[in-house]
């Protein structure tokens, strides 16, 4: 029978390099709305700007989960669910390519 190597063909090597230089990522949703506070003291309680307030919401064991995200931390976040995406992206990219691996192992073995 014929040895050969099986492992990735040159595109998967360069989509797992692509992989090892993500940042961190989080498997959520961030969405920012704006909403009145409900402090009567407050200007938006009458009038003027609402505020606005950021969550993320992700499923765990097939339910949705939400987190308050302070406002501080919103650009951060949204960078690390950007990650998620980008990972998402390069996951399926990499499926992709080690069926059409497979499919070109399975010709090489018949020749």
């Amino acid at each position: 029978m014929k040895k050969i190597n099986g492992s990735t063909s040159e595109r998967g090597k360069r989509i797992l390099k692509r992989l090892g230089h993500l940042e961190p990522f989080l498997p959520a949703s961030l969405v920012v709305t704006k909403k009145r506070c409900g402090r009567k003291d407050c200007r938006c309680a009458e009038q003027g700007a609402i505020h606005p307030t950021a969550h993320v919401t992700w499923k765990e064991l097939g339910k949705t989960q939400t987190l308050h995200v302070p406002q501080e931390l919103v650009k951060e976040v949204a960078q690390w669910v950007e990650q998620w995406k980008a990972l998402r992206k390069l996951i399926g990219e990499m499926g992709v390519e080690q069926r059409k691996h497979l499919i070109q192992l399975r010709k090489d073995l018949k020749d």
